[in-house]
């Protein structure tokens, strides 16, 4: 019976991922500089098809149909998570950190602006973010992500991917008006982000649903919790996004950030030269 995986048998392959991913991505920056401004987030929700597509591609140049099949489930492979406490970061962590950052700005009295979409439209909304968040996943997570972590271990796989993911969205940024100070804390924060999402993913049995599920609601959050837009609502959020990170990461092993590093049980640290 023929093996079929949906990760990238060589280092040539994954190369060549990221390398259709950015070739893709090209149309949309270019489409994305002809329309206004205000469109540029309609835009990134196409460009985000180009993970998935890249993804799509090699499976299928490598492992046929059966490869599609598998790469497509684990975007609701949420059976992974047997450990269902992993659901209160997964659900709750951004809506309570904007929320902070909401009431710190408030008692500053920094102003936001209204929000885009009534609260009433979060459901609708969080539908049409997950859909495009299991377009970025399915690629960055669900083929590309492993195979990096088996050669560079959990942490500094992480940071490549985030680092990789940052100049991804950096032409958008710019088409969008950004600032420069405005494009790097966000990519900063992306390469934060990615390392929550890594952490998150081991944790979770390697599930790509709990990817997906935590992207879309950081991108939920965003567009209701206004305080994103502006600049100090902005640089703040992603202050406080890094300094998870890196609690994370002092906390937990680098290898897999999954091993608590302070636990009396800990096997890795009775094990450790």
């Amino acid at each position: 019976m023929k093996d079929v995986s949906t990760q990238p048998k060589s280092n040539t392959n994954l190369l060549l991922f990221f390398g259709i991913v950015f070739l893709l991505s090209l149309p949309v920056y270019y489409l994305t500089s002809l329309v206004p401004a205000e469109m540029v987030m309609l835009m990134g929700l196409v460009l985000a098809l180009a993970p998935v597509s890249a993804a799509l591609i090699l499976v299928y140049r490598e492992d046929g149909t059966n490869g599609l099949k598998l790469l497509l489930n684990k975007s609701l492979d949420y059976r992974k998570i047997t450990n269902k406490v992993w659901y209160l970061p997964i659900l709750f962590f951004w809506p309570v950190l904007f929320l902070l950052a909401s009431g710190v700005l408030t008692v500053t009295g920094e102003t936001a602006p209204d929000p885009l979409f009534p609260i009433i439209a979060a459901p609708f909304l969080l539908i049409l973010f997950f859909i495009f968040a299991l377009f970025e996943e399915l690629g960055w997570m669900g083929y590309a992500f492993e195979p990096m972590q088996d050669r560079w271990k959990a942490l500094k796989a992480g940071l490549l991917l985030g680092v990789i993911w940052g100049l991804w969205h950096i032409p958008m940024y710019v088409l969008a008006g950004h600032d420069m100070a405005r494009i790097i804390w966000q990519v900063i924060s992306l390469i934060a982000i990615r390392v929550l999402i890594v952490f998150l993913f081991n944790n979770t049995g390697k599930s790509v649903f709990a990817a997906i599920l935590f992207h879309a609601l950081y991108n939920l959050c965003t567009i209701l919790i206004t305080s994103f837009y502006t600049s100090a609502g902005h640089q703040l959020i992603s202050i406080l996004i890094l300094i998870t990170a890196i609690v994370v990461i002092i906390l937990w092993d680098t290898n897999t950030l999954t091993q608590f590093r302070f636990s009396k049980s800990n096997p890795e640290q009775k094990s450790s030269p």
